[in-house]
Order: structure tokens, then C-alpha cells, then sequence
């Protein structure tokens, strides 16, 4: 049984409409899933009861963080969505969003780059929330990039002249934001924290599991993971990254392409259920 905990829509930063998402993860016989969009949950209110029909879908949600200034993402699973101080988050959140992307469109147009925040408006008409990967685009269609991947390493890095950082929000803060919510904390993709030791000093913190598989990790990461999360006692968690964006990753991937057994996650379903 295939699953895949950690997809994105167009609420956040992916490009598939929630139902379409779900509509594809059925299509490509995935039994299980999790939307986890960047400090969102709307996706869950676009769903339909027929759209859950014939797929198990756990809500979800990646929280953005900083551990010694560098981002570290955390997935939180099955809390209660309509409580009021992850409500309070997420409305903070898209505000600050908002603002971060305008910043980072002037920033483009400041380093000469001819795109502007009306024509990310214009050109993505479908999105409910813009991210970097829409300026990326906007970047590849004036000729400046050939891939999201080229505008991420060059304009849009954290070292770039195009970008802007997120607001500093804490790793504890996220958990002790979830667990209040009676949700599951998971420190998502380790490899991409780009420190080993961090991640060991970030599973000091009150995680409830790690996400070992990830599309960015190679077959040697994962059983690297396995170990770190085996040796602290904690779930073992898996997801794609879906965004439906060529080159959002080094190996671009479609839905279903990168495969997670229901085998290998099973401990982790199991709370996803009793929580």
C-alpha cells in the first residue's frame, strides 16, 4: 500500500488545487496522504466528502523554522484545526508571507530583473498564496533562469540578491504549538537541515518522529535517519514533498514516482489514527 505524507497545493506554494491533488494521489493508488502546506491549512475546507471517498487523508501542516539560522521545517499531523491559537498562526502567517513575497518581487526589480508583483498576480490566477517557486517561474518565462531549481541556487538562496528571510520562528514554538493542539510532531526531511549535528541536537527537542523518507534523500540517508530515529525512540515518517513544479528538487518527481511502503511507516500511521 503506497501513502505519502507530505504534498503541497495551491494554498501554499504547489500548483494542483486541493481536490486535484487528491483527485491524482487516488489515480496514482496512493491509500494514504497528507496535506502539509507552508503554515496553512485551507486545503481541508476545499475538500468534498466524495474527494475523501476511497483514500485515507490525515490534515497536516509544515511550519517554518529557524534553528541557529538555519531553516528547519516541522510537520505536524492530525491537531484540531479550528484551535484558536493555531488559528491565531496561521492567520499571523499569511499576512507574513504576504509581505515577504512583495519584498522579494521589488528585490528582483531592484537587482534588474524585469518582473513585478502584478504580473505574479496576473500570471498565477489559481493561487492562493504566492512562493518563491512562483517567482522562479516568473524568472524562467523573462529568460532569466532555465529551471525553479537555477533561480533557487543562484537569486533566490538564502545568499541571493533576490531573497528575503522568513520570520524567526522557533523549532519548540512549533512543536509546543502542535502538541497543544493534540497533533504529532515530525522534524521533516533531516538532509536538507544540511548539518547532521543539528539534527541530533534537534531531536533533543520534543519531537514525536522523524520523516526518513523523503524525496531528497538517497537510500543511504534514509537508513542514516532510520538509525537516528530508531536510537531515540521515535515514529518514522515519509512523504514526497509534492509541489507539481518541474525542478523543484534536483530529481524532479510526479505523485506516486517516489514510493513509501505503508510497511515502513506503520508505527506512524498507527498514531495518526489514535490522535
Amino acid at each position: 500500500m503506497l501513502v505519502d505524507f507530505h504534498m503541497h497545493t495551491n494554498v501554499s506554494d504547489g500548483t494542483y488545487m486541493p481536490r486535484d491533488l487528491v483527485t491524482l494521489a487516488k489515480e496514482k493508488q496512493i491509500q494514504a496522504i497528507s496535506i502539509t502546506d507552508h503554515d496553512e491549512v485551507g486545503a481541508y475546507g476545499q475538500l468534498t466528502n466524495e474527494d475523501r471517498t476511497g483514500i485515507q487523508i490525515y490534515h497536516g501542516c509544515e511550519f517554518s523554522t529557524y534553528y541557529n539560522e538555519k531553516e528547519v521545517h516541522v510537520l505536524g499531523y492530525q491537531f484540531s484545526l479550528d484551535h484558536p491559537e493555531l488559528q491565531d498562526y496561521i492567520s499571523h502567517f499569511k499576512e507574513v508571507r504576504r509581505s515577504r513575497i512583495h519584498k522579494m518581487v521589488d528585490k528582483c526589480a531592484e537587482a534588474g530583473y524585469d518582473i513585478s508583483y502584478e504580473e505574479l498576480v496576473n500570471t498565477f490566477t489559481d493561487a492562493v498564496s504566492f512562493g518563491r517557486p512562483h517567482i522562479a517561474q516568473l524568472l524562467i518565462a523573462h529568460g532569466y533562469v532555465k529551471t525553479v531549481g537555477e533561480a533557487f541556487d543562484t537569486m533566490l538562496n538564502p545568499n541571493g540578491p533576490c531573497f528575503v528571510p522568513k520570520e524567526k520562528y522557533a523549532p519548540q514554538q512549533a512543536i509546543d504549538l502542535i502538541h497543544r493542539a493534540g497533533g504529532i510532531a515530525v522534524l521533516a526531511h533531516p538532509k536538507l537541515v544540511e548539518n547532521d549535528d543539528y539534527v541530533h541536537e534537534l531531536l533533543e527537542l520534543p519531537f514525536d518522529g522523524v520523516e526518513v523518507y523523503h524525496s531528497s534523500h538517497s537510500a543511504e540517508d534514509s537508513a542514516k535517519y532510520h538509525q537516528f530515529a530508531t536510537d531515540k525512540g521515535l515514529l518514522i515518517s515519509g512523504g514526497s514533498d509534492f509541489h507539481g513544479i518541474q525542478d523543484r528538487f534536483p530529481e524532479s518527481i510526479g505523485l506516486g514516482e517516489y514510493e513509501i511502503q505503508s510497511e515502513w511507516v506503520a508505527e506512524f500511521m498507527k498514531a495518526l489514527q489514535g490522535a
